[in-house]
């Protein structure tokens, strides 16, 4: 085969344009730590790349919500704790009025402070925390509970994706912490529907409540209000239901108005009959405490999880993405003296001639 000049020519250019498109990839590679910079790159590597770096932000974004919803969770905890303390001064201080040592006098000075407590269970169901508040269900912008103790609230469940396909709600819903909708309870304290507002109201209330008692105890003669059992990894039964069979649970704020008329009215026997009612709504709080606290260990599991494979994705991205900088050093360092061979035989190649033959 003729080698021309013209061939020769070309030759040499080809090869010191490819030692400078090499020198110059090798200079990008130790300026950037990248090795992978462009698709055109590796377009392979750049897919996965790509697709790494899209569920890294997804698994920071999930993260983000856990610790939103904790914090949520957590203050309702601390509030669900408040209300445990609530109900204890109150059991202890019907324990107070039940006794026969204690005057009429003395039980509506009670009454009073069992009406400071109600005051304080109802600003406990409107806690909030920024702008949204804890119990009233889906609807955060609106307080859940009215004076009386009204539920404004719905029952919906604010949950968040705490890891691929799964969701946990990180709220509990008003109806279900203060009115017990869903807890299992029964029915232990006459609950009036209108509070006694003056002496002639509570009089007309205390005759009524003894011919309705007369009635009830006709017909309960032969039932009997019992504890549900508890048994290992099952919430603990209330009243006459189970918490699985989903019956009604205790009312907390008609308890503590129905506890309020019967100190102010001075009715031994309506104080005494709210003992096992207060430790049942007692029992209600630990339930849903309960609830609250398997979800934070959810939480706190997935976030564990979570941040292992953000070091699992990062180390894979990092594999695929970075270069070796000593590899990379020294395949320049390389890369360069193969560039000024390149030169200096192509110098000497080309600047030859037909007369230096001739001489």
């Amino acid at each position: 085969m003729r080698i021309t000049d013209k061939m020769s020519q070309n030759q040499v250019l080809n090869n010191i344009q490819k030692n400078r498109s090499e020198l110059a990839q090798l200079q990008n590679q130790a300026a950037t730590g990248k090795k992978v910079a462009t698709p055109s790159d590796d377009p392979q590597s750049a897919s996965k790349i790509l697709t790494n770096r899209t569920d890294l932000k997804t698994m920071e974004q999930i993260e983000k919500n856990i610790f939103s919803a904790k914090m949520f969770l957590d203050t309702t905890e601390s509030t669900l704790s408040q209300m445990g303390e609530s109900l204890i001064r109150t059991k202890e201080l019907v324990i107070q009025a039940a006794s026969d040592t204690v005057g009429e006098s003395q039980r509506e000075m009670i009454g009073s402070e069992v009406g400071q407590i109600y005051n304080a269970v109802l600003e406990m169901s409107n806690r909030r925390i920024g702008d949204r508040f804890l119990f009233g269900g889906s609807r955060t912008d609106v307080a859940p509970f009215g004076l009386d103790g009204e539920y404004l609230g719905n029952d919906g469940e604010m949950k968040i994706q705490n890891q691929q396909g799964n969701f946990v709600a990180m709220n509990l819903t008003g109806d279900r912490v203060f009115l017990g909708r869903g807890i299992g309870q029964g029915d232990y304290i006459r609950q009036p529907e209108n509070i006694p507002q003056d002496a002639d109201q509570l009089q007309q209330y205390k005759v009524a409540e003894d011919e309705r008692e007369f009635q009830n105890n006709q017909n309960l003669e032969n039932q009997i209000e019992t504890r549900g059992p508890a048994s290992v990894g099952r919430a603990q039964g209330l009243g006459k239901s189970d918490p699985v069979s989903g019956g009604d649970g205790v009312n907390i704020f008609s308890l503590l108005r129905s506890l309020n008329v019967a100190l102010k009215t001075n009715d031994k026997v309506a104080i005494q009959d709210a003992l096992e009612p207060l430790d049942q709504a007692l029992s209600q709080i630990n339930v849903v405490r309960a609830e609250v606290g398997v979800r934070v260990n959810q939480l706190n599991a997935a976030a564990d999880g979570i941040q292992k494979s953000v070091v699992d994705n990062k180390t894979l991205t990092s594999q695929l993405e970075d270069a070796d900088l000593f590899k990379t050093m020294s395949d320049l360092s390389k890369s360069d003296t193969t560039l000024k061979g390149t030169l200096e035989t192509s110098n000497r190649l080309l600047s030859r001639s037909l007369l230096d033959f001739l001489r």
